[in-house]
């Protein structure tokens, strides 16, 4: 009886023992959901707190795009008025972005660097000379030295392997489309680093077992895992910060909106870490939701389509911190013990920074952030930051006051110059009548006059004219203001946009100072954009390769460098400066030795926007040439006098000084000349240009007057000669020719 007794008591206790594991992990699944549905409510928070930021880009995209809204469209169709819009905003967007995108992302060159971090006593070590009497000093030099080296090598590997990270995950392109949407819509977002979990396909030795049953090794191709870090432009309509936040450096989380189809859903579930579980739940279900209304609105915006937008699994990513009870929940629901244990030992006043991925109380993913540094991966730039909010204002914003005015404006003349292009028509109907009966006006129509229209004084007037007046000049004078008013406010001269402007400038320098004081408001930008996305990311991304890299020759202490206003900025005036020292340095007979030829060129290839590699010949090249040369020399030196080969050097040096006195002469009459002009512009109140006009007006006189005096001399000249010759006559035979009468003094014969 009692060896029965004990199994039957075993299996109960097994069966309790998976009664509590189940209802464990029930306890468990519930407390997952009740996490997920915690950040839901936190993310519909966000949601609803973004309204009034999204009603202003509504307005923006109508702007940018050249619509008006639904209530103003109505009431100037139900009026019968002008509809047209005359869209200022999109090109002001489009140069502006094209100006930025230009500048901090150029062909031939980074907007960044990566630098070793400073040390002053090593640099001071490094300058001990290497044959200091003393021999610790000596070696301690030489070690600083060798330090100093080292570090700028491992410097110089980290930026190229970051550079051919930013590559791969093809950086430029996801900025300038955040470059975008900071000038329309006033921010732009960029995340990064996140970790590429894409395969690599590759040939290699794989095992094959033979017919025979033994194992050999083939060729084969095979897909290797290859994480990389990749960056990426989210979209600002799809992303939802903290809303008590300003800056990203303020956020305590991030919500990022994942509209996900069936298929992107499947596809998701066989990506690294996410549960195929909870998301074949998910597909089974079928609880698609209607998308957010600012998707809708702006489908109707962009290309004017209103139709109803299909339904999507709505998954929310969030970046932010967990507790600790909350991770154990997570591990535990995920089947890590160990993590849970792990994270179950620490303080339950600390937060961990976790990403977490669900949609509908579904977890389908989760893990700690990337990075130890726990900076957060996401980086804004506004392109006019609002202090008062996160989301920053674009150029359709800034100038929506100043293109209502032109807009109205521009309406205003189409419909006076519609009503002013004809007279309205005043008929009495108690007088005449239309043959064809209809009151229409039209050419070469008749109309019947009644009996009573004619009286004692003959036909009374029965059409009467009245003219409309043109107001086109006035009208034309509110858009012209309008346009100058948008120029100011978006802060973009017609300079900076490639067109003179009103005042034209006849100088090269006074050119470079205009285009220089244009580029004050760009220097701005791009200054906010090292700040705010240059550095942050590229720390982030060094950050990445220090912790994961496995390639120890590019570890160090390094520092990252942003050198968009110091370099690309300046990239006009410096290929200016750049072709001056060509022209006056490299022929010079006293600094063009001093001058190192070949890197100048390169420089001011590069400063032109063109590959230095295609055009300048290499080290190693122009090596080769000049020992060329020189084995042609020795060839030909016995051959060659050298006393001829000393005064052609000679020679040539007298022309190249001369040339440079020439030219130096002609700069300094031009200085002069233009001085000159100012003074006597200054004394009379004039401007520069209408000095220079009437300057060309008076010797246009002068050389008018000169014509005719010549002329008039000329003709007398001429009719003297010809009095002279009525003179002079033949004289009889044996008697001498009488000499003419001598011609006054001061008197020339004419050419």
């Amino acid at each position: 009886m009692q060896g029965t007794e004990e199994p039957l008591a075993m299996e109960m206790a097994e069966q309790q023992a998976q009664a509590d594991a189940v209802a464990a992990e029930m306890r468990l699944q519930d407390r997952v959901r009740q996490i997920a549905n915690d950040l839901d409510r936190l993310a519909k928070d966000a949601v609803s707190k973004r309204v009034t930021v999204e009603d202003r880009w509504y307005e923006d995209l109508r702007q940018y795009h050249g619509r008006y809204d639904e209530r103003t469209e109505t009431k100037l169709k139900s009026a019968d008025r002008s509809r047209l819009f005359v869209n200022q905003t999109k090109p002001k967007t489009n140069a502006w972005k094209a100006r930025l995108s230009d500048l901090l992302f150029p062909t031939d060159d980074r907007n960044w660097g990566v630098q070793p971090t400073p040390v002053p006593e090593l640099a001071t070590a490094a300058k001990t000379p290497q044959d200091h009497p003393d021999d610790a000093q000596r070696q301690a030099g030489d070690q600083a030295r060798a330090k100093l080296e080292d570090a700028k090598l491992r410097a110089e590997a980290m930026q190229a392997e970051i550079e051919d990270q930013l590559t791969e995950s093809r950086y430029g392109i996801h900025c300038r489309e955040a470059i975008d949407d900071a000038c329309v819509l006033g921010t732009g977002i960029l995340k990064g680093p996140v970790v590429d979990s894409r395969t690599r396909r590759s040939w290699g030795k794989v095992p094959v077992r033979q017919p025979d049953g033994s194992m050999a090794m083939v060729d084969a191709m095979v897909e290797v895992r290859d994480p990389r870090p990749k960056y990426t432009r989210v979209d600002p309509w799809r992303f939802y910060p903290d809303p008590n936040a300003n800056q990203v450096e303020e956020c305590e989380h991030f919500f990022e909106l994942h509209l996900l189809s069936k298929t992107e859903l499947r596809r998701l579930a066989k990506k690294p870490g996410f549960s195929a579980d909870a998301i074949r739940r998910l597909l089974k279900e079928d609880s698609r939701e209607t998308p957010p209304p600012w998707m809708a609105q702006v489908r109707s915006i962009t290309d004017g389509d209103k139709g109803a937008v299909e339904g999507k699994f709505t998954v929310w990513e969030y970046n932010g911190p967990l507790t600790a009870e909350q991770l154990c929940c997570l591990y535990g629901a995920k089947g890590d013990h160990d993590a849970a244990a792990e994270y179950g030992e620490i303080d339950p006043l600390d937060e961990v920074q976790a990403v977490v991925w669900f949609c509908q109380n579904e977890v389908i993913k989760f893990g700690i952030h990337v990075l130890d540094s726990q900076d957060p991966i996401y980086s804004a730039f506004c392109f006019s930051r609002d202090k008062g909010s996160f989301w920053g204002r674009g150029v359709p914003s800034l100038m929506r006051d100043t293109q209502s005015a032109l807009n109205a404006a521009w309406r205003m003349m189409m419909d006076n110059g519609g009503l002013s292009t004809g007279p309205q028509i005043v008929i009495d109907r108690n007088k005449v009548e239309p043959a064809d009966s209809s009151w229409d006006l039209k050419p070469r129509k008749i109309w019947f006059a009644k009996p009573d229209a004619v009286g004692t004084n003959g036909m009374r007037a029965v059409f009467e004219t009245y003219s409309i007046d043109s107001r086109q000049p006035e009208l034309l004078n509110i858009i012209k203001l309008a346009q100058e008013f948008i120029d100011d406010e978006v802060s973009l001269p017609l300079i900076a946009q490639g067109e003179a402007g009103a005042h034209q400038t006849q100088t090269a320098n006074g050119m470079a100072m205009l285009q220089n004081a244009s580029n004050v408001i760009f220097r701005d930008a791009v200054k906010d954009w090292d700040d705010e996305v240059t550095v942050p990311n590229i720390r982030r991304l060094y950050d990445w390769n220090m912790q994961f890299n496995p390639k120890e020759a590019i570890k160090g202490d390094f520092e990252v460098d942003a050198r968009g206003t110091s370099v690309l900025l300046v990239r006009e005036a410096q290929a200016q400066n750049l072709m001056t020292m060509c022209m006056q340095f490299t022929g010079h007979p006293v600094l063009g030795p001093l001058v190192k030829a070949a890197p100048l060129l390169r420089k001011t290839v590069q400063a032109h926007m063109i590959s230095a590699d295609e055009i300048v010949m290499t080290d190693e090249e122009i090596a080769q040439a000049q020992q060329a040369q020189q084995q042609a020399q020795q060839q030909n030196q016995g051959q060659d006098d050298p006393r001829v080969a000393i005064e052609m050097e000679k020679l040539k040096a007298a022309m190249q000084k001369a040339q440079l006195d020439a030219e130096t002469k002609i700069q300094v009459a031009q200085i002069n000349r233009e001085t000159e002009l100012a003074k006597l512009a200054a004394a009379q109140n004039l401007t520069v240009e209408q000095m220079r006009t009437k300057l060309q007006m008076q010797v246009a006189d002068q050389d008018h007057k000169d014509r005719i005096f010549a002329a008039e001399v000329g003709f007398k000249d001429r009719q003297a000669a010809k009095e002279q010759a009525a003179i002079v006559h033949v004289a009889p035979a044996g008697q001498p020719t009488p000499h003419p009468a001598p011609m006054p003094a001061g008197t020339r014969f004419a050419p």
